[in-house]
């Protein structure tokens, strides 16, 4: 039946009343049954039928497309086989991405009497593009380090990787916060061949006196509480992201964190949560829980707007990567 061939050529899916087809050539015939499976076509089976077999041909027939049943459950088998076997594959070579990748995270915070640190890295997949860095610099310094990366998945993470070497290298030369991301920007841009970008805060903390300068690269405003005001302050972008645009104009900004004073860093995965209703968590309700935590130190503050967020998702998986940096200079 030249009408079941050309279906067969063209993939489409064969009724019930089209299980085999057949020719006739003189006194033979050459019957073909599809190799289907739910309507999933894997071939078809060829039976040539010579002159003395008509006699008995519909039971030839059933059992053939018994045979063809088997013939195509075992092409089936070998498929899902092959494709378990590439999946396990993939799914190890993700997990070993991961394990580097949280190499490249501070694997401790650094205890410095005075002052109160705490992070949450968290991805939305396997490995993310979100990171955050606490070094200590010379001169009783300590730089401060969160960004995010435009992608998701590993594109995003191996972006991840380059940004935070390209960062640690940029800090020894300098200590102003928007001439290292000018450097960063000016190595990230002309090997960009896929357009991503990556939006940071690099702040850096004198220890002694609680004097921060920060530059702000396209990145969400850092919130700033002043525990002798009650004030919150969001430290506004001074900059593009890096990777966009060359000379990349950007400028350091100057506060002082005094005794009680709290500064939280985060990426957009935190403000952009989606609750089962489709609102998003947004500036206002993070705010709302760095006013009410801010007095419970800087692992306590994290718990909190980490339950706070959870509570708005609900049962919905986060949508992007989420990412927590908190610094607390404690009371004398």
């Amino acid at each position: 039946d030249d009408v079941l061939i050309t279906k067969y050529l063209e993939g489409t899916a064969l009724t019930e009343d089209e299980i085999f087809y057949a020719l006739q050539a003189g006194d033979r015939m050459l019957i073909g049954l599809p190799l289907m499976i739910k309507g999933d076509m894997y071939g078809v089976l060829l039976i040539e039928e010579t002159p003395e077999a008509r006699r008995f041909r519909n039971k030839r027939i059933e059992i053939l497309q018994g045979v063809a049943q088997q013939v195509a459950l075992s092409i089936q088998n070998e498929q899902l086989q092959q494709e378990m076997v590439v999946r396990e594959r993939l799914e190890h070579e993700v997990q070993l991405a991961r394990q580097i990748q949280t190499t490249f995270l501070p694997e401790h915070l650094p205890e410095i009497p005075g002052w109160d640190l705490a992070a949450t890295w968290k991805t939305a997949r396997q490995v993310g593009g979100d990171f955050y860095d606490v070094f200590e610099l010379r001169d009783g310094r300590l730089g401060l380090f969160i960004a995010d990366v435009s992608d998701k998945g590993i594109p995003a993470a191996l972006f991840m990787a380059l940004t935070r070497t390209l960062v640690r290298a940029a800090v020894i030369d300098t200590s102003s916060p928007s001439e290292a991301l000018r450097r960063v920007n000016a190595l990230i841009l002309p090997d960009n061949q896929q357009g991503m970008f990556v939006t940071a805060v690099y702040a850096v903390l004198d220890l002694r006196d609680g004097r921060l300068v920060y530059a702000n690269a396209g990145h969400n405003p850092p919130v700033w509480r002043c525990e002798k005001t009650a004030v919150l302050t969001h430290l506004t972008r001074t900059g593009a992201a890096l990777g966009v645009i060359e000379d990349l104009a950007i400028e350091d900004r100057t506060l002082q964190l005094d005794p009680g004073d709290c500064l939280l860093l985060y990426t957009d995965g935190l403000t952009e949560a989606f609750s089962p209703a489709g609102e998003l968590y947004g500036e206002e309700r993070l705010s709302a829980v760095v006013e009410a935590a801010a007095c419970d130190g800087a692992r306590g503050l994290l718990d909190a707007i980490e339950q706070a967020v959870n509570a708005f998702m609900d049962t919905l998986p986060a949508a992007d990567d989420m990412t927590m940096l908190a610094l607390k200079r404690l009371p004398e």
